[in-house]
């Protein structure tokens, strides 16, 4: 009985080390972020996550699809790495339900079951999608704990500022933004011409989506309605060259480079309740200078990371 025994085992374990490693042969590195790997199977997995999230995607080639899935995961390498140098990544329950609200209803879902049903339909588990959003969420409040205390407010001129709107008639305008970084000064034209055939190929709300660093990415870019005057005089002049549908050329700003699209424009008599739009334009600025934050710091960790790429 033993004699048979062994021979009966080592079979199993001989065929079990080949079928073992023919799926390692299948499996190599695409990326390093540091020690960080990201295979070929983390790539195929988020050029789904992208695809289905953001179905225009699929207009793309597949080389575009597998570039920006590549610099995606990248990206949130580089942001996890960096918070869990600091704590310990735990799910914000009640803020991720609101995220993943928004992402079902901006591809047309009722509910959470559809949307978990839309992600089986796409060889996707609504818990890895969790864990790449809570990642985004927690680098938010990475950002907030690190850098509130250096937001300058000067609630005086706000105020000025809204009294000089009242009684008025002021533009009111329907913004979008795509907040983006270079290396060097002249790859400005060659990034810029890179993005714009992005919106081009597949719109301006996916191309946020793919390029900007902005957390206004999460919903295309969309930056809501926002008074004119509430702008500096340099994206002003930008706004001015434009009609409705466009957008303006690079806008260097202290925290990146923007491009603006002005998805709509009213006129409207400045009579609202001024406690209520002081609110609104102080949270306006906070919420610009976190993105400042933000960008930059990105940047900063960025460029000392070792990144390495197939």
């Amino acid at each position: 009985m033993m004699n048979c025994f062994f021979p009966k085992i080592f079979i199993i374990l001989y065929l079990s080390f080949f079928s073992f490693n023919s799926v390692l042969s299948d499996v190599f590195i695409v990326a390093k972020v540091n020690q960080e790997i990201i295979t070929n199977i983390d790539l195929e997995f988020e050029k789904k996550y992208l695809t289905s999230l953001n179905p225009n995607l699929k207009k793309l080639d597949q080389n575009r699809i597998s570039d920006y899935a590549k610099n995606s995961l990248i990206n949130e390498k580089i942001k996890k790495i960096e918070i869990e140098k600091n704590f310990e990544i735990v799910p914000n329950e009640v803020l991720l339900s609101k995220v993943i609200a928004d992402i079902y209803s901006s591809i047309g879902l009722s509910n959470l079951d559809e949307f978990k049903n839309y992600l089986l339909q796409n060889d996707m588990s609504l818990e890895k999608v969790k864990k790449k959003i809570t990642i985004e969420i927690a680098w938010n409040d990475f950002i907030m704990n690190n850098f509130q205390n250096q937001i300058e407010i000067d609630k005086n001129q706000i105020i000025e500022d809204l009294e000089k709107l009242s009684e008025k008639k002021v533009d009111n305008l329907l913004l979008s933004e795509i907040i983006f970084t270079i290396d060097k000064k002249k790859e400005l034209v060659s990034k810029y011409d890179e993005i714009k055939k992005s919106i081009n190929d597949i719109g301006f709300e996916e191309t946020a989506r793919i390029y900007s660093l902005s957390d206004s990415k999460k919903s295309g870019g969309n930056l809501g309605w926002i008074y004119k005057n509430q702008l500096s005089q340099e994206i002003k002049d930008g706004i001015n060259e434009i009609n409705i549908g466009d957008f303006t050329k690079p806008i260097v700003t202290s925290g990146g480079i923007l491009i603006l699209k002005l998805n709509d424009i009213k006129t409207e008599n400045f009579k609202v309740d001024k406690d209520k739009q002081l609110k609104k334009m102080i949270d306006f600025e906070r919420n610009r200078q976190l993105t400042r934050f933000s960008t930059l710091h990105y940047k900063r960790i960025y460029n000392n990371a070792e990144i390495y790429e197939k």
